[in-house]
């Protein structure tokens, strides 16, 4: 389909660039002529009046361009010129007729044409002509103007092609992104749905074995997975097409403590927070992400999690490490993608809805910033980096080292 199109848009750009290009030319050309030719009949004019009167100078002076003037009398003699038209033979053939005192007139011999207005001096039998034109610019004469305007139109149709080329490619990967997600979306629900409905049915055919509210509890569970995945995707639909939400300056160290230090009954989280630390953004967002990576953080710790908030470089800086098992460096980009979880998330929570670290890096990128996963002696360590707010306290900002539990 790309190669269709783009061999489609390259022939239509080649035809329009060459009719473009044909009338560019044909216009030009004329353009040029024409000026020649009404500055001859000009000049010519001028000398045919001096020549009835008999006070035609020797030599003709050129003017306006026209520098070949020539008077001829009727037996093709040259009675006076122009100093470069001088020595020559008549600059034409051509004797215009009484009804018709001035005609144009182009000579060409094989080195070059010459644009040419012939003009009667009177209608008597044996009235001498003069001759006025110039030669034909070398440009045109070369034929350069043409082998510009082909190379032009050749340029216009390559780029023509490229850029339609990039289009295409876009486009389709944008249409392939939107089947790939509705396609694994419609997987990650169909599984979900499968259950609630088997839930139901045996609710319905084994009344007596099956506890009502077990199994309303049980489609309950399986209904919050479905809204859980329903707003995830909403969400990321809503980053995605840049949807403005208001900005506001926000301490970064105060909402990762707000967050992130609310107590826990599985995993304790320890905050570190190093200076103010201000950034500019969406607070609703931020407390999302936040929540995100903490939450991440805890299903995979074995003993406890580590937040750290501090500014390097002229950057915010939010760091949440685990002691878990890790992640493997092959892993690190593909967990960022939609619906992907790791055998080891699956086992420990096998509810999720695979869109929480996709979702966070989409709210960084929102927020002009970046989310990573960097190297860390144990566990896993998130990097989430923002542009540093003016205002944030001058303090001197420890060496960033892996936020684990041996570190605090």
């Amino acid at each position: 389909m790309r190669v269709r199109y783009t061999a489609a848009v390259t022939l239509l750009v080649l035809v329009v660039a060459a009719v473009v290009g044909v009338s560019l030319e044909l216009a030009i050309r004329y353009k040029v002529r024409d000026e020649v030719f009404l500055n001859a009949e000009q000049v010519a004019d001028r000398w045919s009046a001096q020549a009835r009167a008999g006070e035609l100078p020797h030599p003709i002076p050129p003017s306006a361009g026209i520098d070949l003037i020539q008077l001829v009398d009727a037996r093709g003699k040259v009675v006076g010129s122009s100093p470069q038209a001088a020595g020559r033979p008549p600059l034409s053939g051509l004797r215009p007729t009484p009804t018709h005192p001035l005609q144009r007139r182009t000579e060409c011999s094989r080195k070059r044409c010459v644009l040419l207005m012939a003009d009667r001096i009177s209608p008597s039998a044996d009235a001498s002509v003069v001759y006025a034109g110039a030669a034909e610019p070398s440009y045109l004469m070369a034929h350069d103007l043409e082998y510009v305007i082909a190379v032009a139109a050749l340029m216009m149709t390559v780029v023509g092609g490229r850029l339609t080329w990039r289009m295409t490619s876009r486009a389709l990967h944008q249409v392939e992104e939107q089947y790939q997600l509705a396609s694994t979306t419609a997987h990650e629900l169909r599984n979900p749905i499968a259950g609630l409905r088997l839930q139901l049915e045996e609710a319905l055919r084994y009344p007596d074995r099956v506890n009502p509210r077990d199994a309303i509890r049980g489609a309950l569970s399986t209904g919050d997975r479905l809204e859980a995945i329903v707003e995830d995707l909403l969400l990321q639909a809503r980053l995605h097409d840049g949807e403005l939400t208001p900005y506001e300056p926000i301490d970064l160290g105060a909402l990762v403590e707000q967050e992130a230090g609310m107590p826990s009954h599985d995993v304790p989280v320890q905050v570190r927070v190093v200076g103010d630390v201000w950034v500019s953004g969406s607070r609703i967002q931020l407390i999302r992400l936040v929540s995100n990576l903490v939450a991440n953080a805890r299903r995979h710790a074995e003993t406890h999690v580590a937040v750290c908030v501090t500014w390097a470089h002229g950057q915010a800086v939010l760091v949440v490490a685990d002691d878990g098992a890790g992640i493997e460096p092959s892993d690190r980009e593909r967990v960022f993608e939609r619906f992907v979880r790791l055998e080891d998330g699956r086992r420990r929570e096998a509810g999720g809805s695979g869109l929480g670290l996709a979702i966070s890096r989409d709210i960084a990128h929102a927020h002009q910033g970046t989310l990573r996963i960097e190297d860390s002696p144990r566990g896993a360590r998130f990097v989430l980096r923002l542009p540093l707010l003016e205002g944030s306290s001058e303090c001197v900002a420890a060496p960033l080292h892996p936020v684990t539990a041996e570190h605090e």
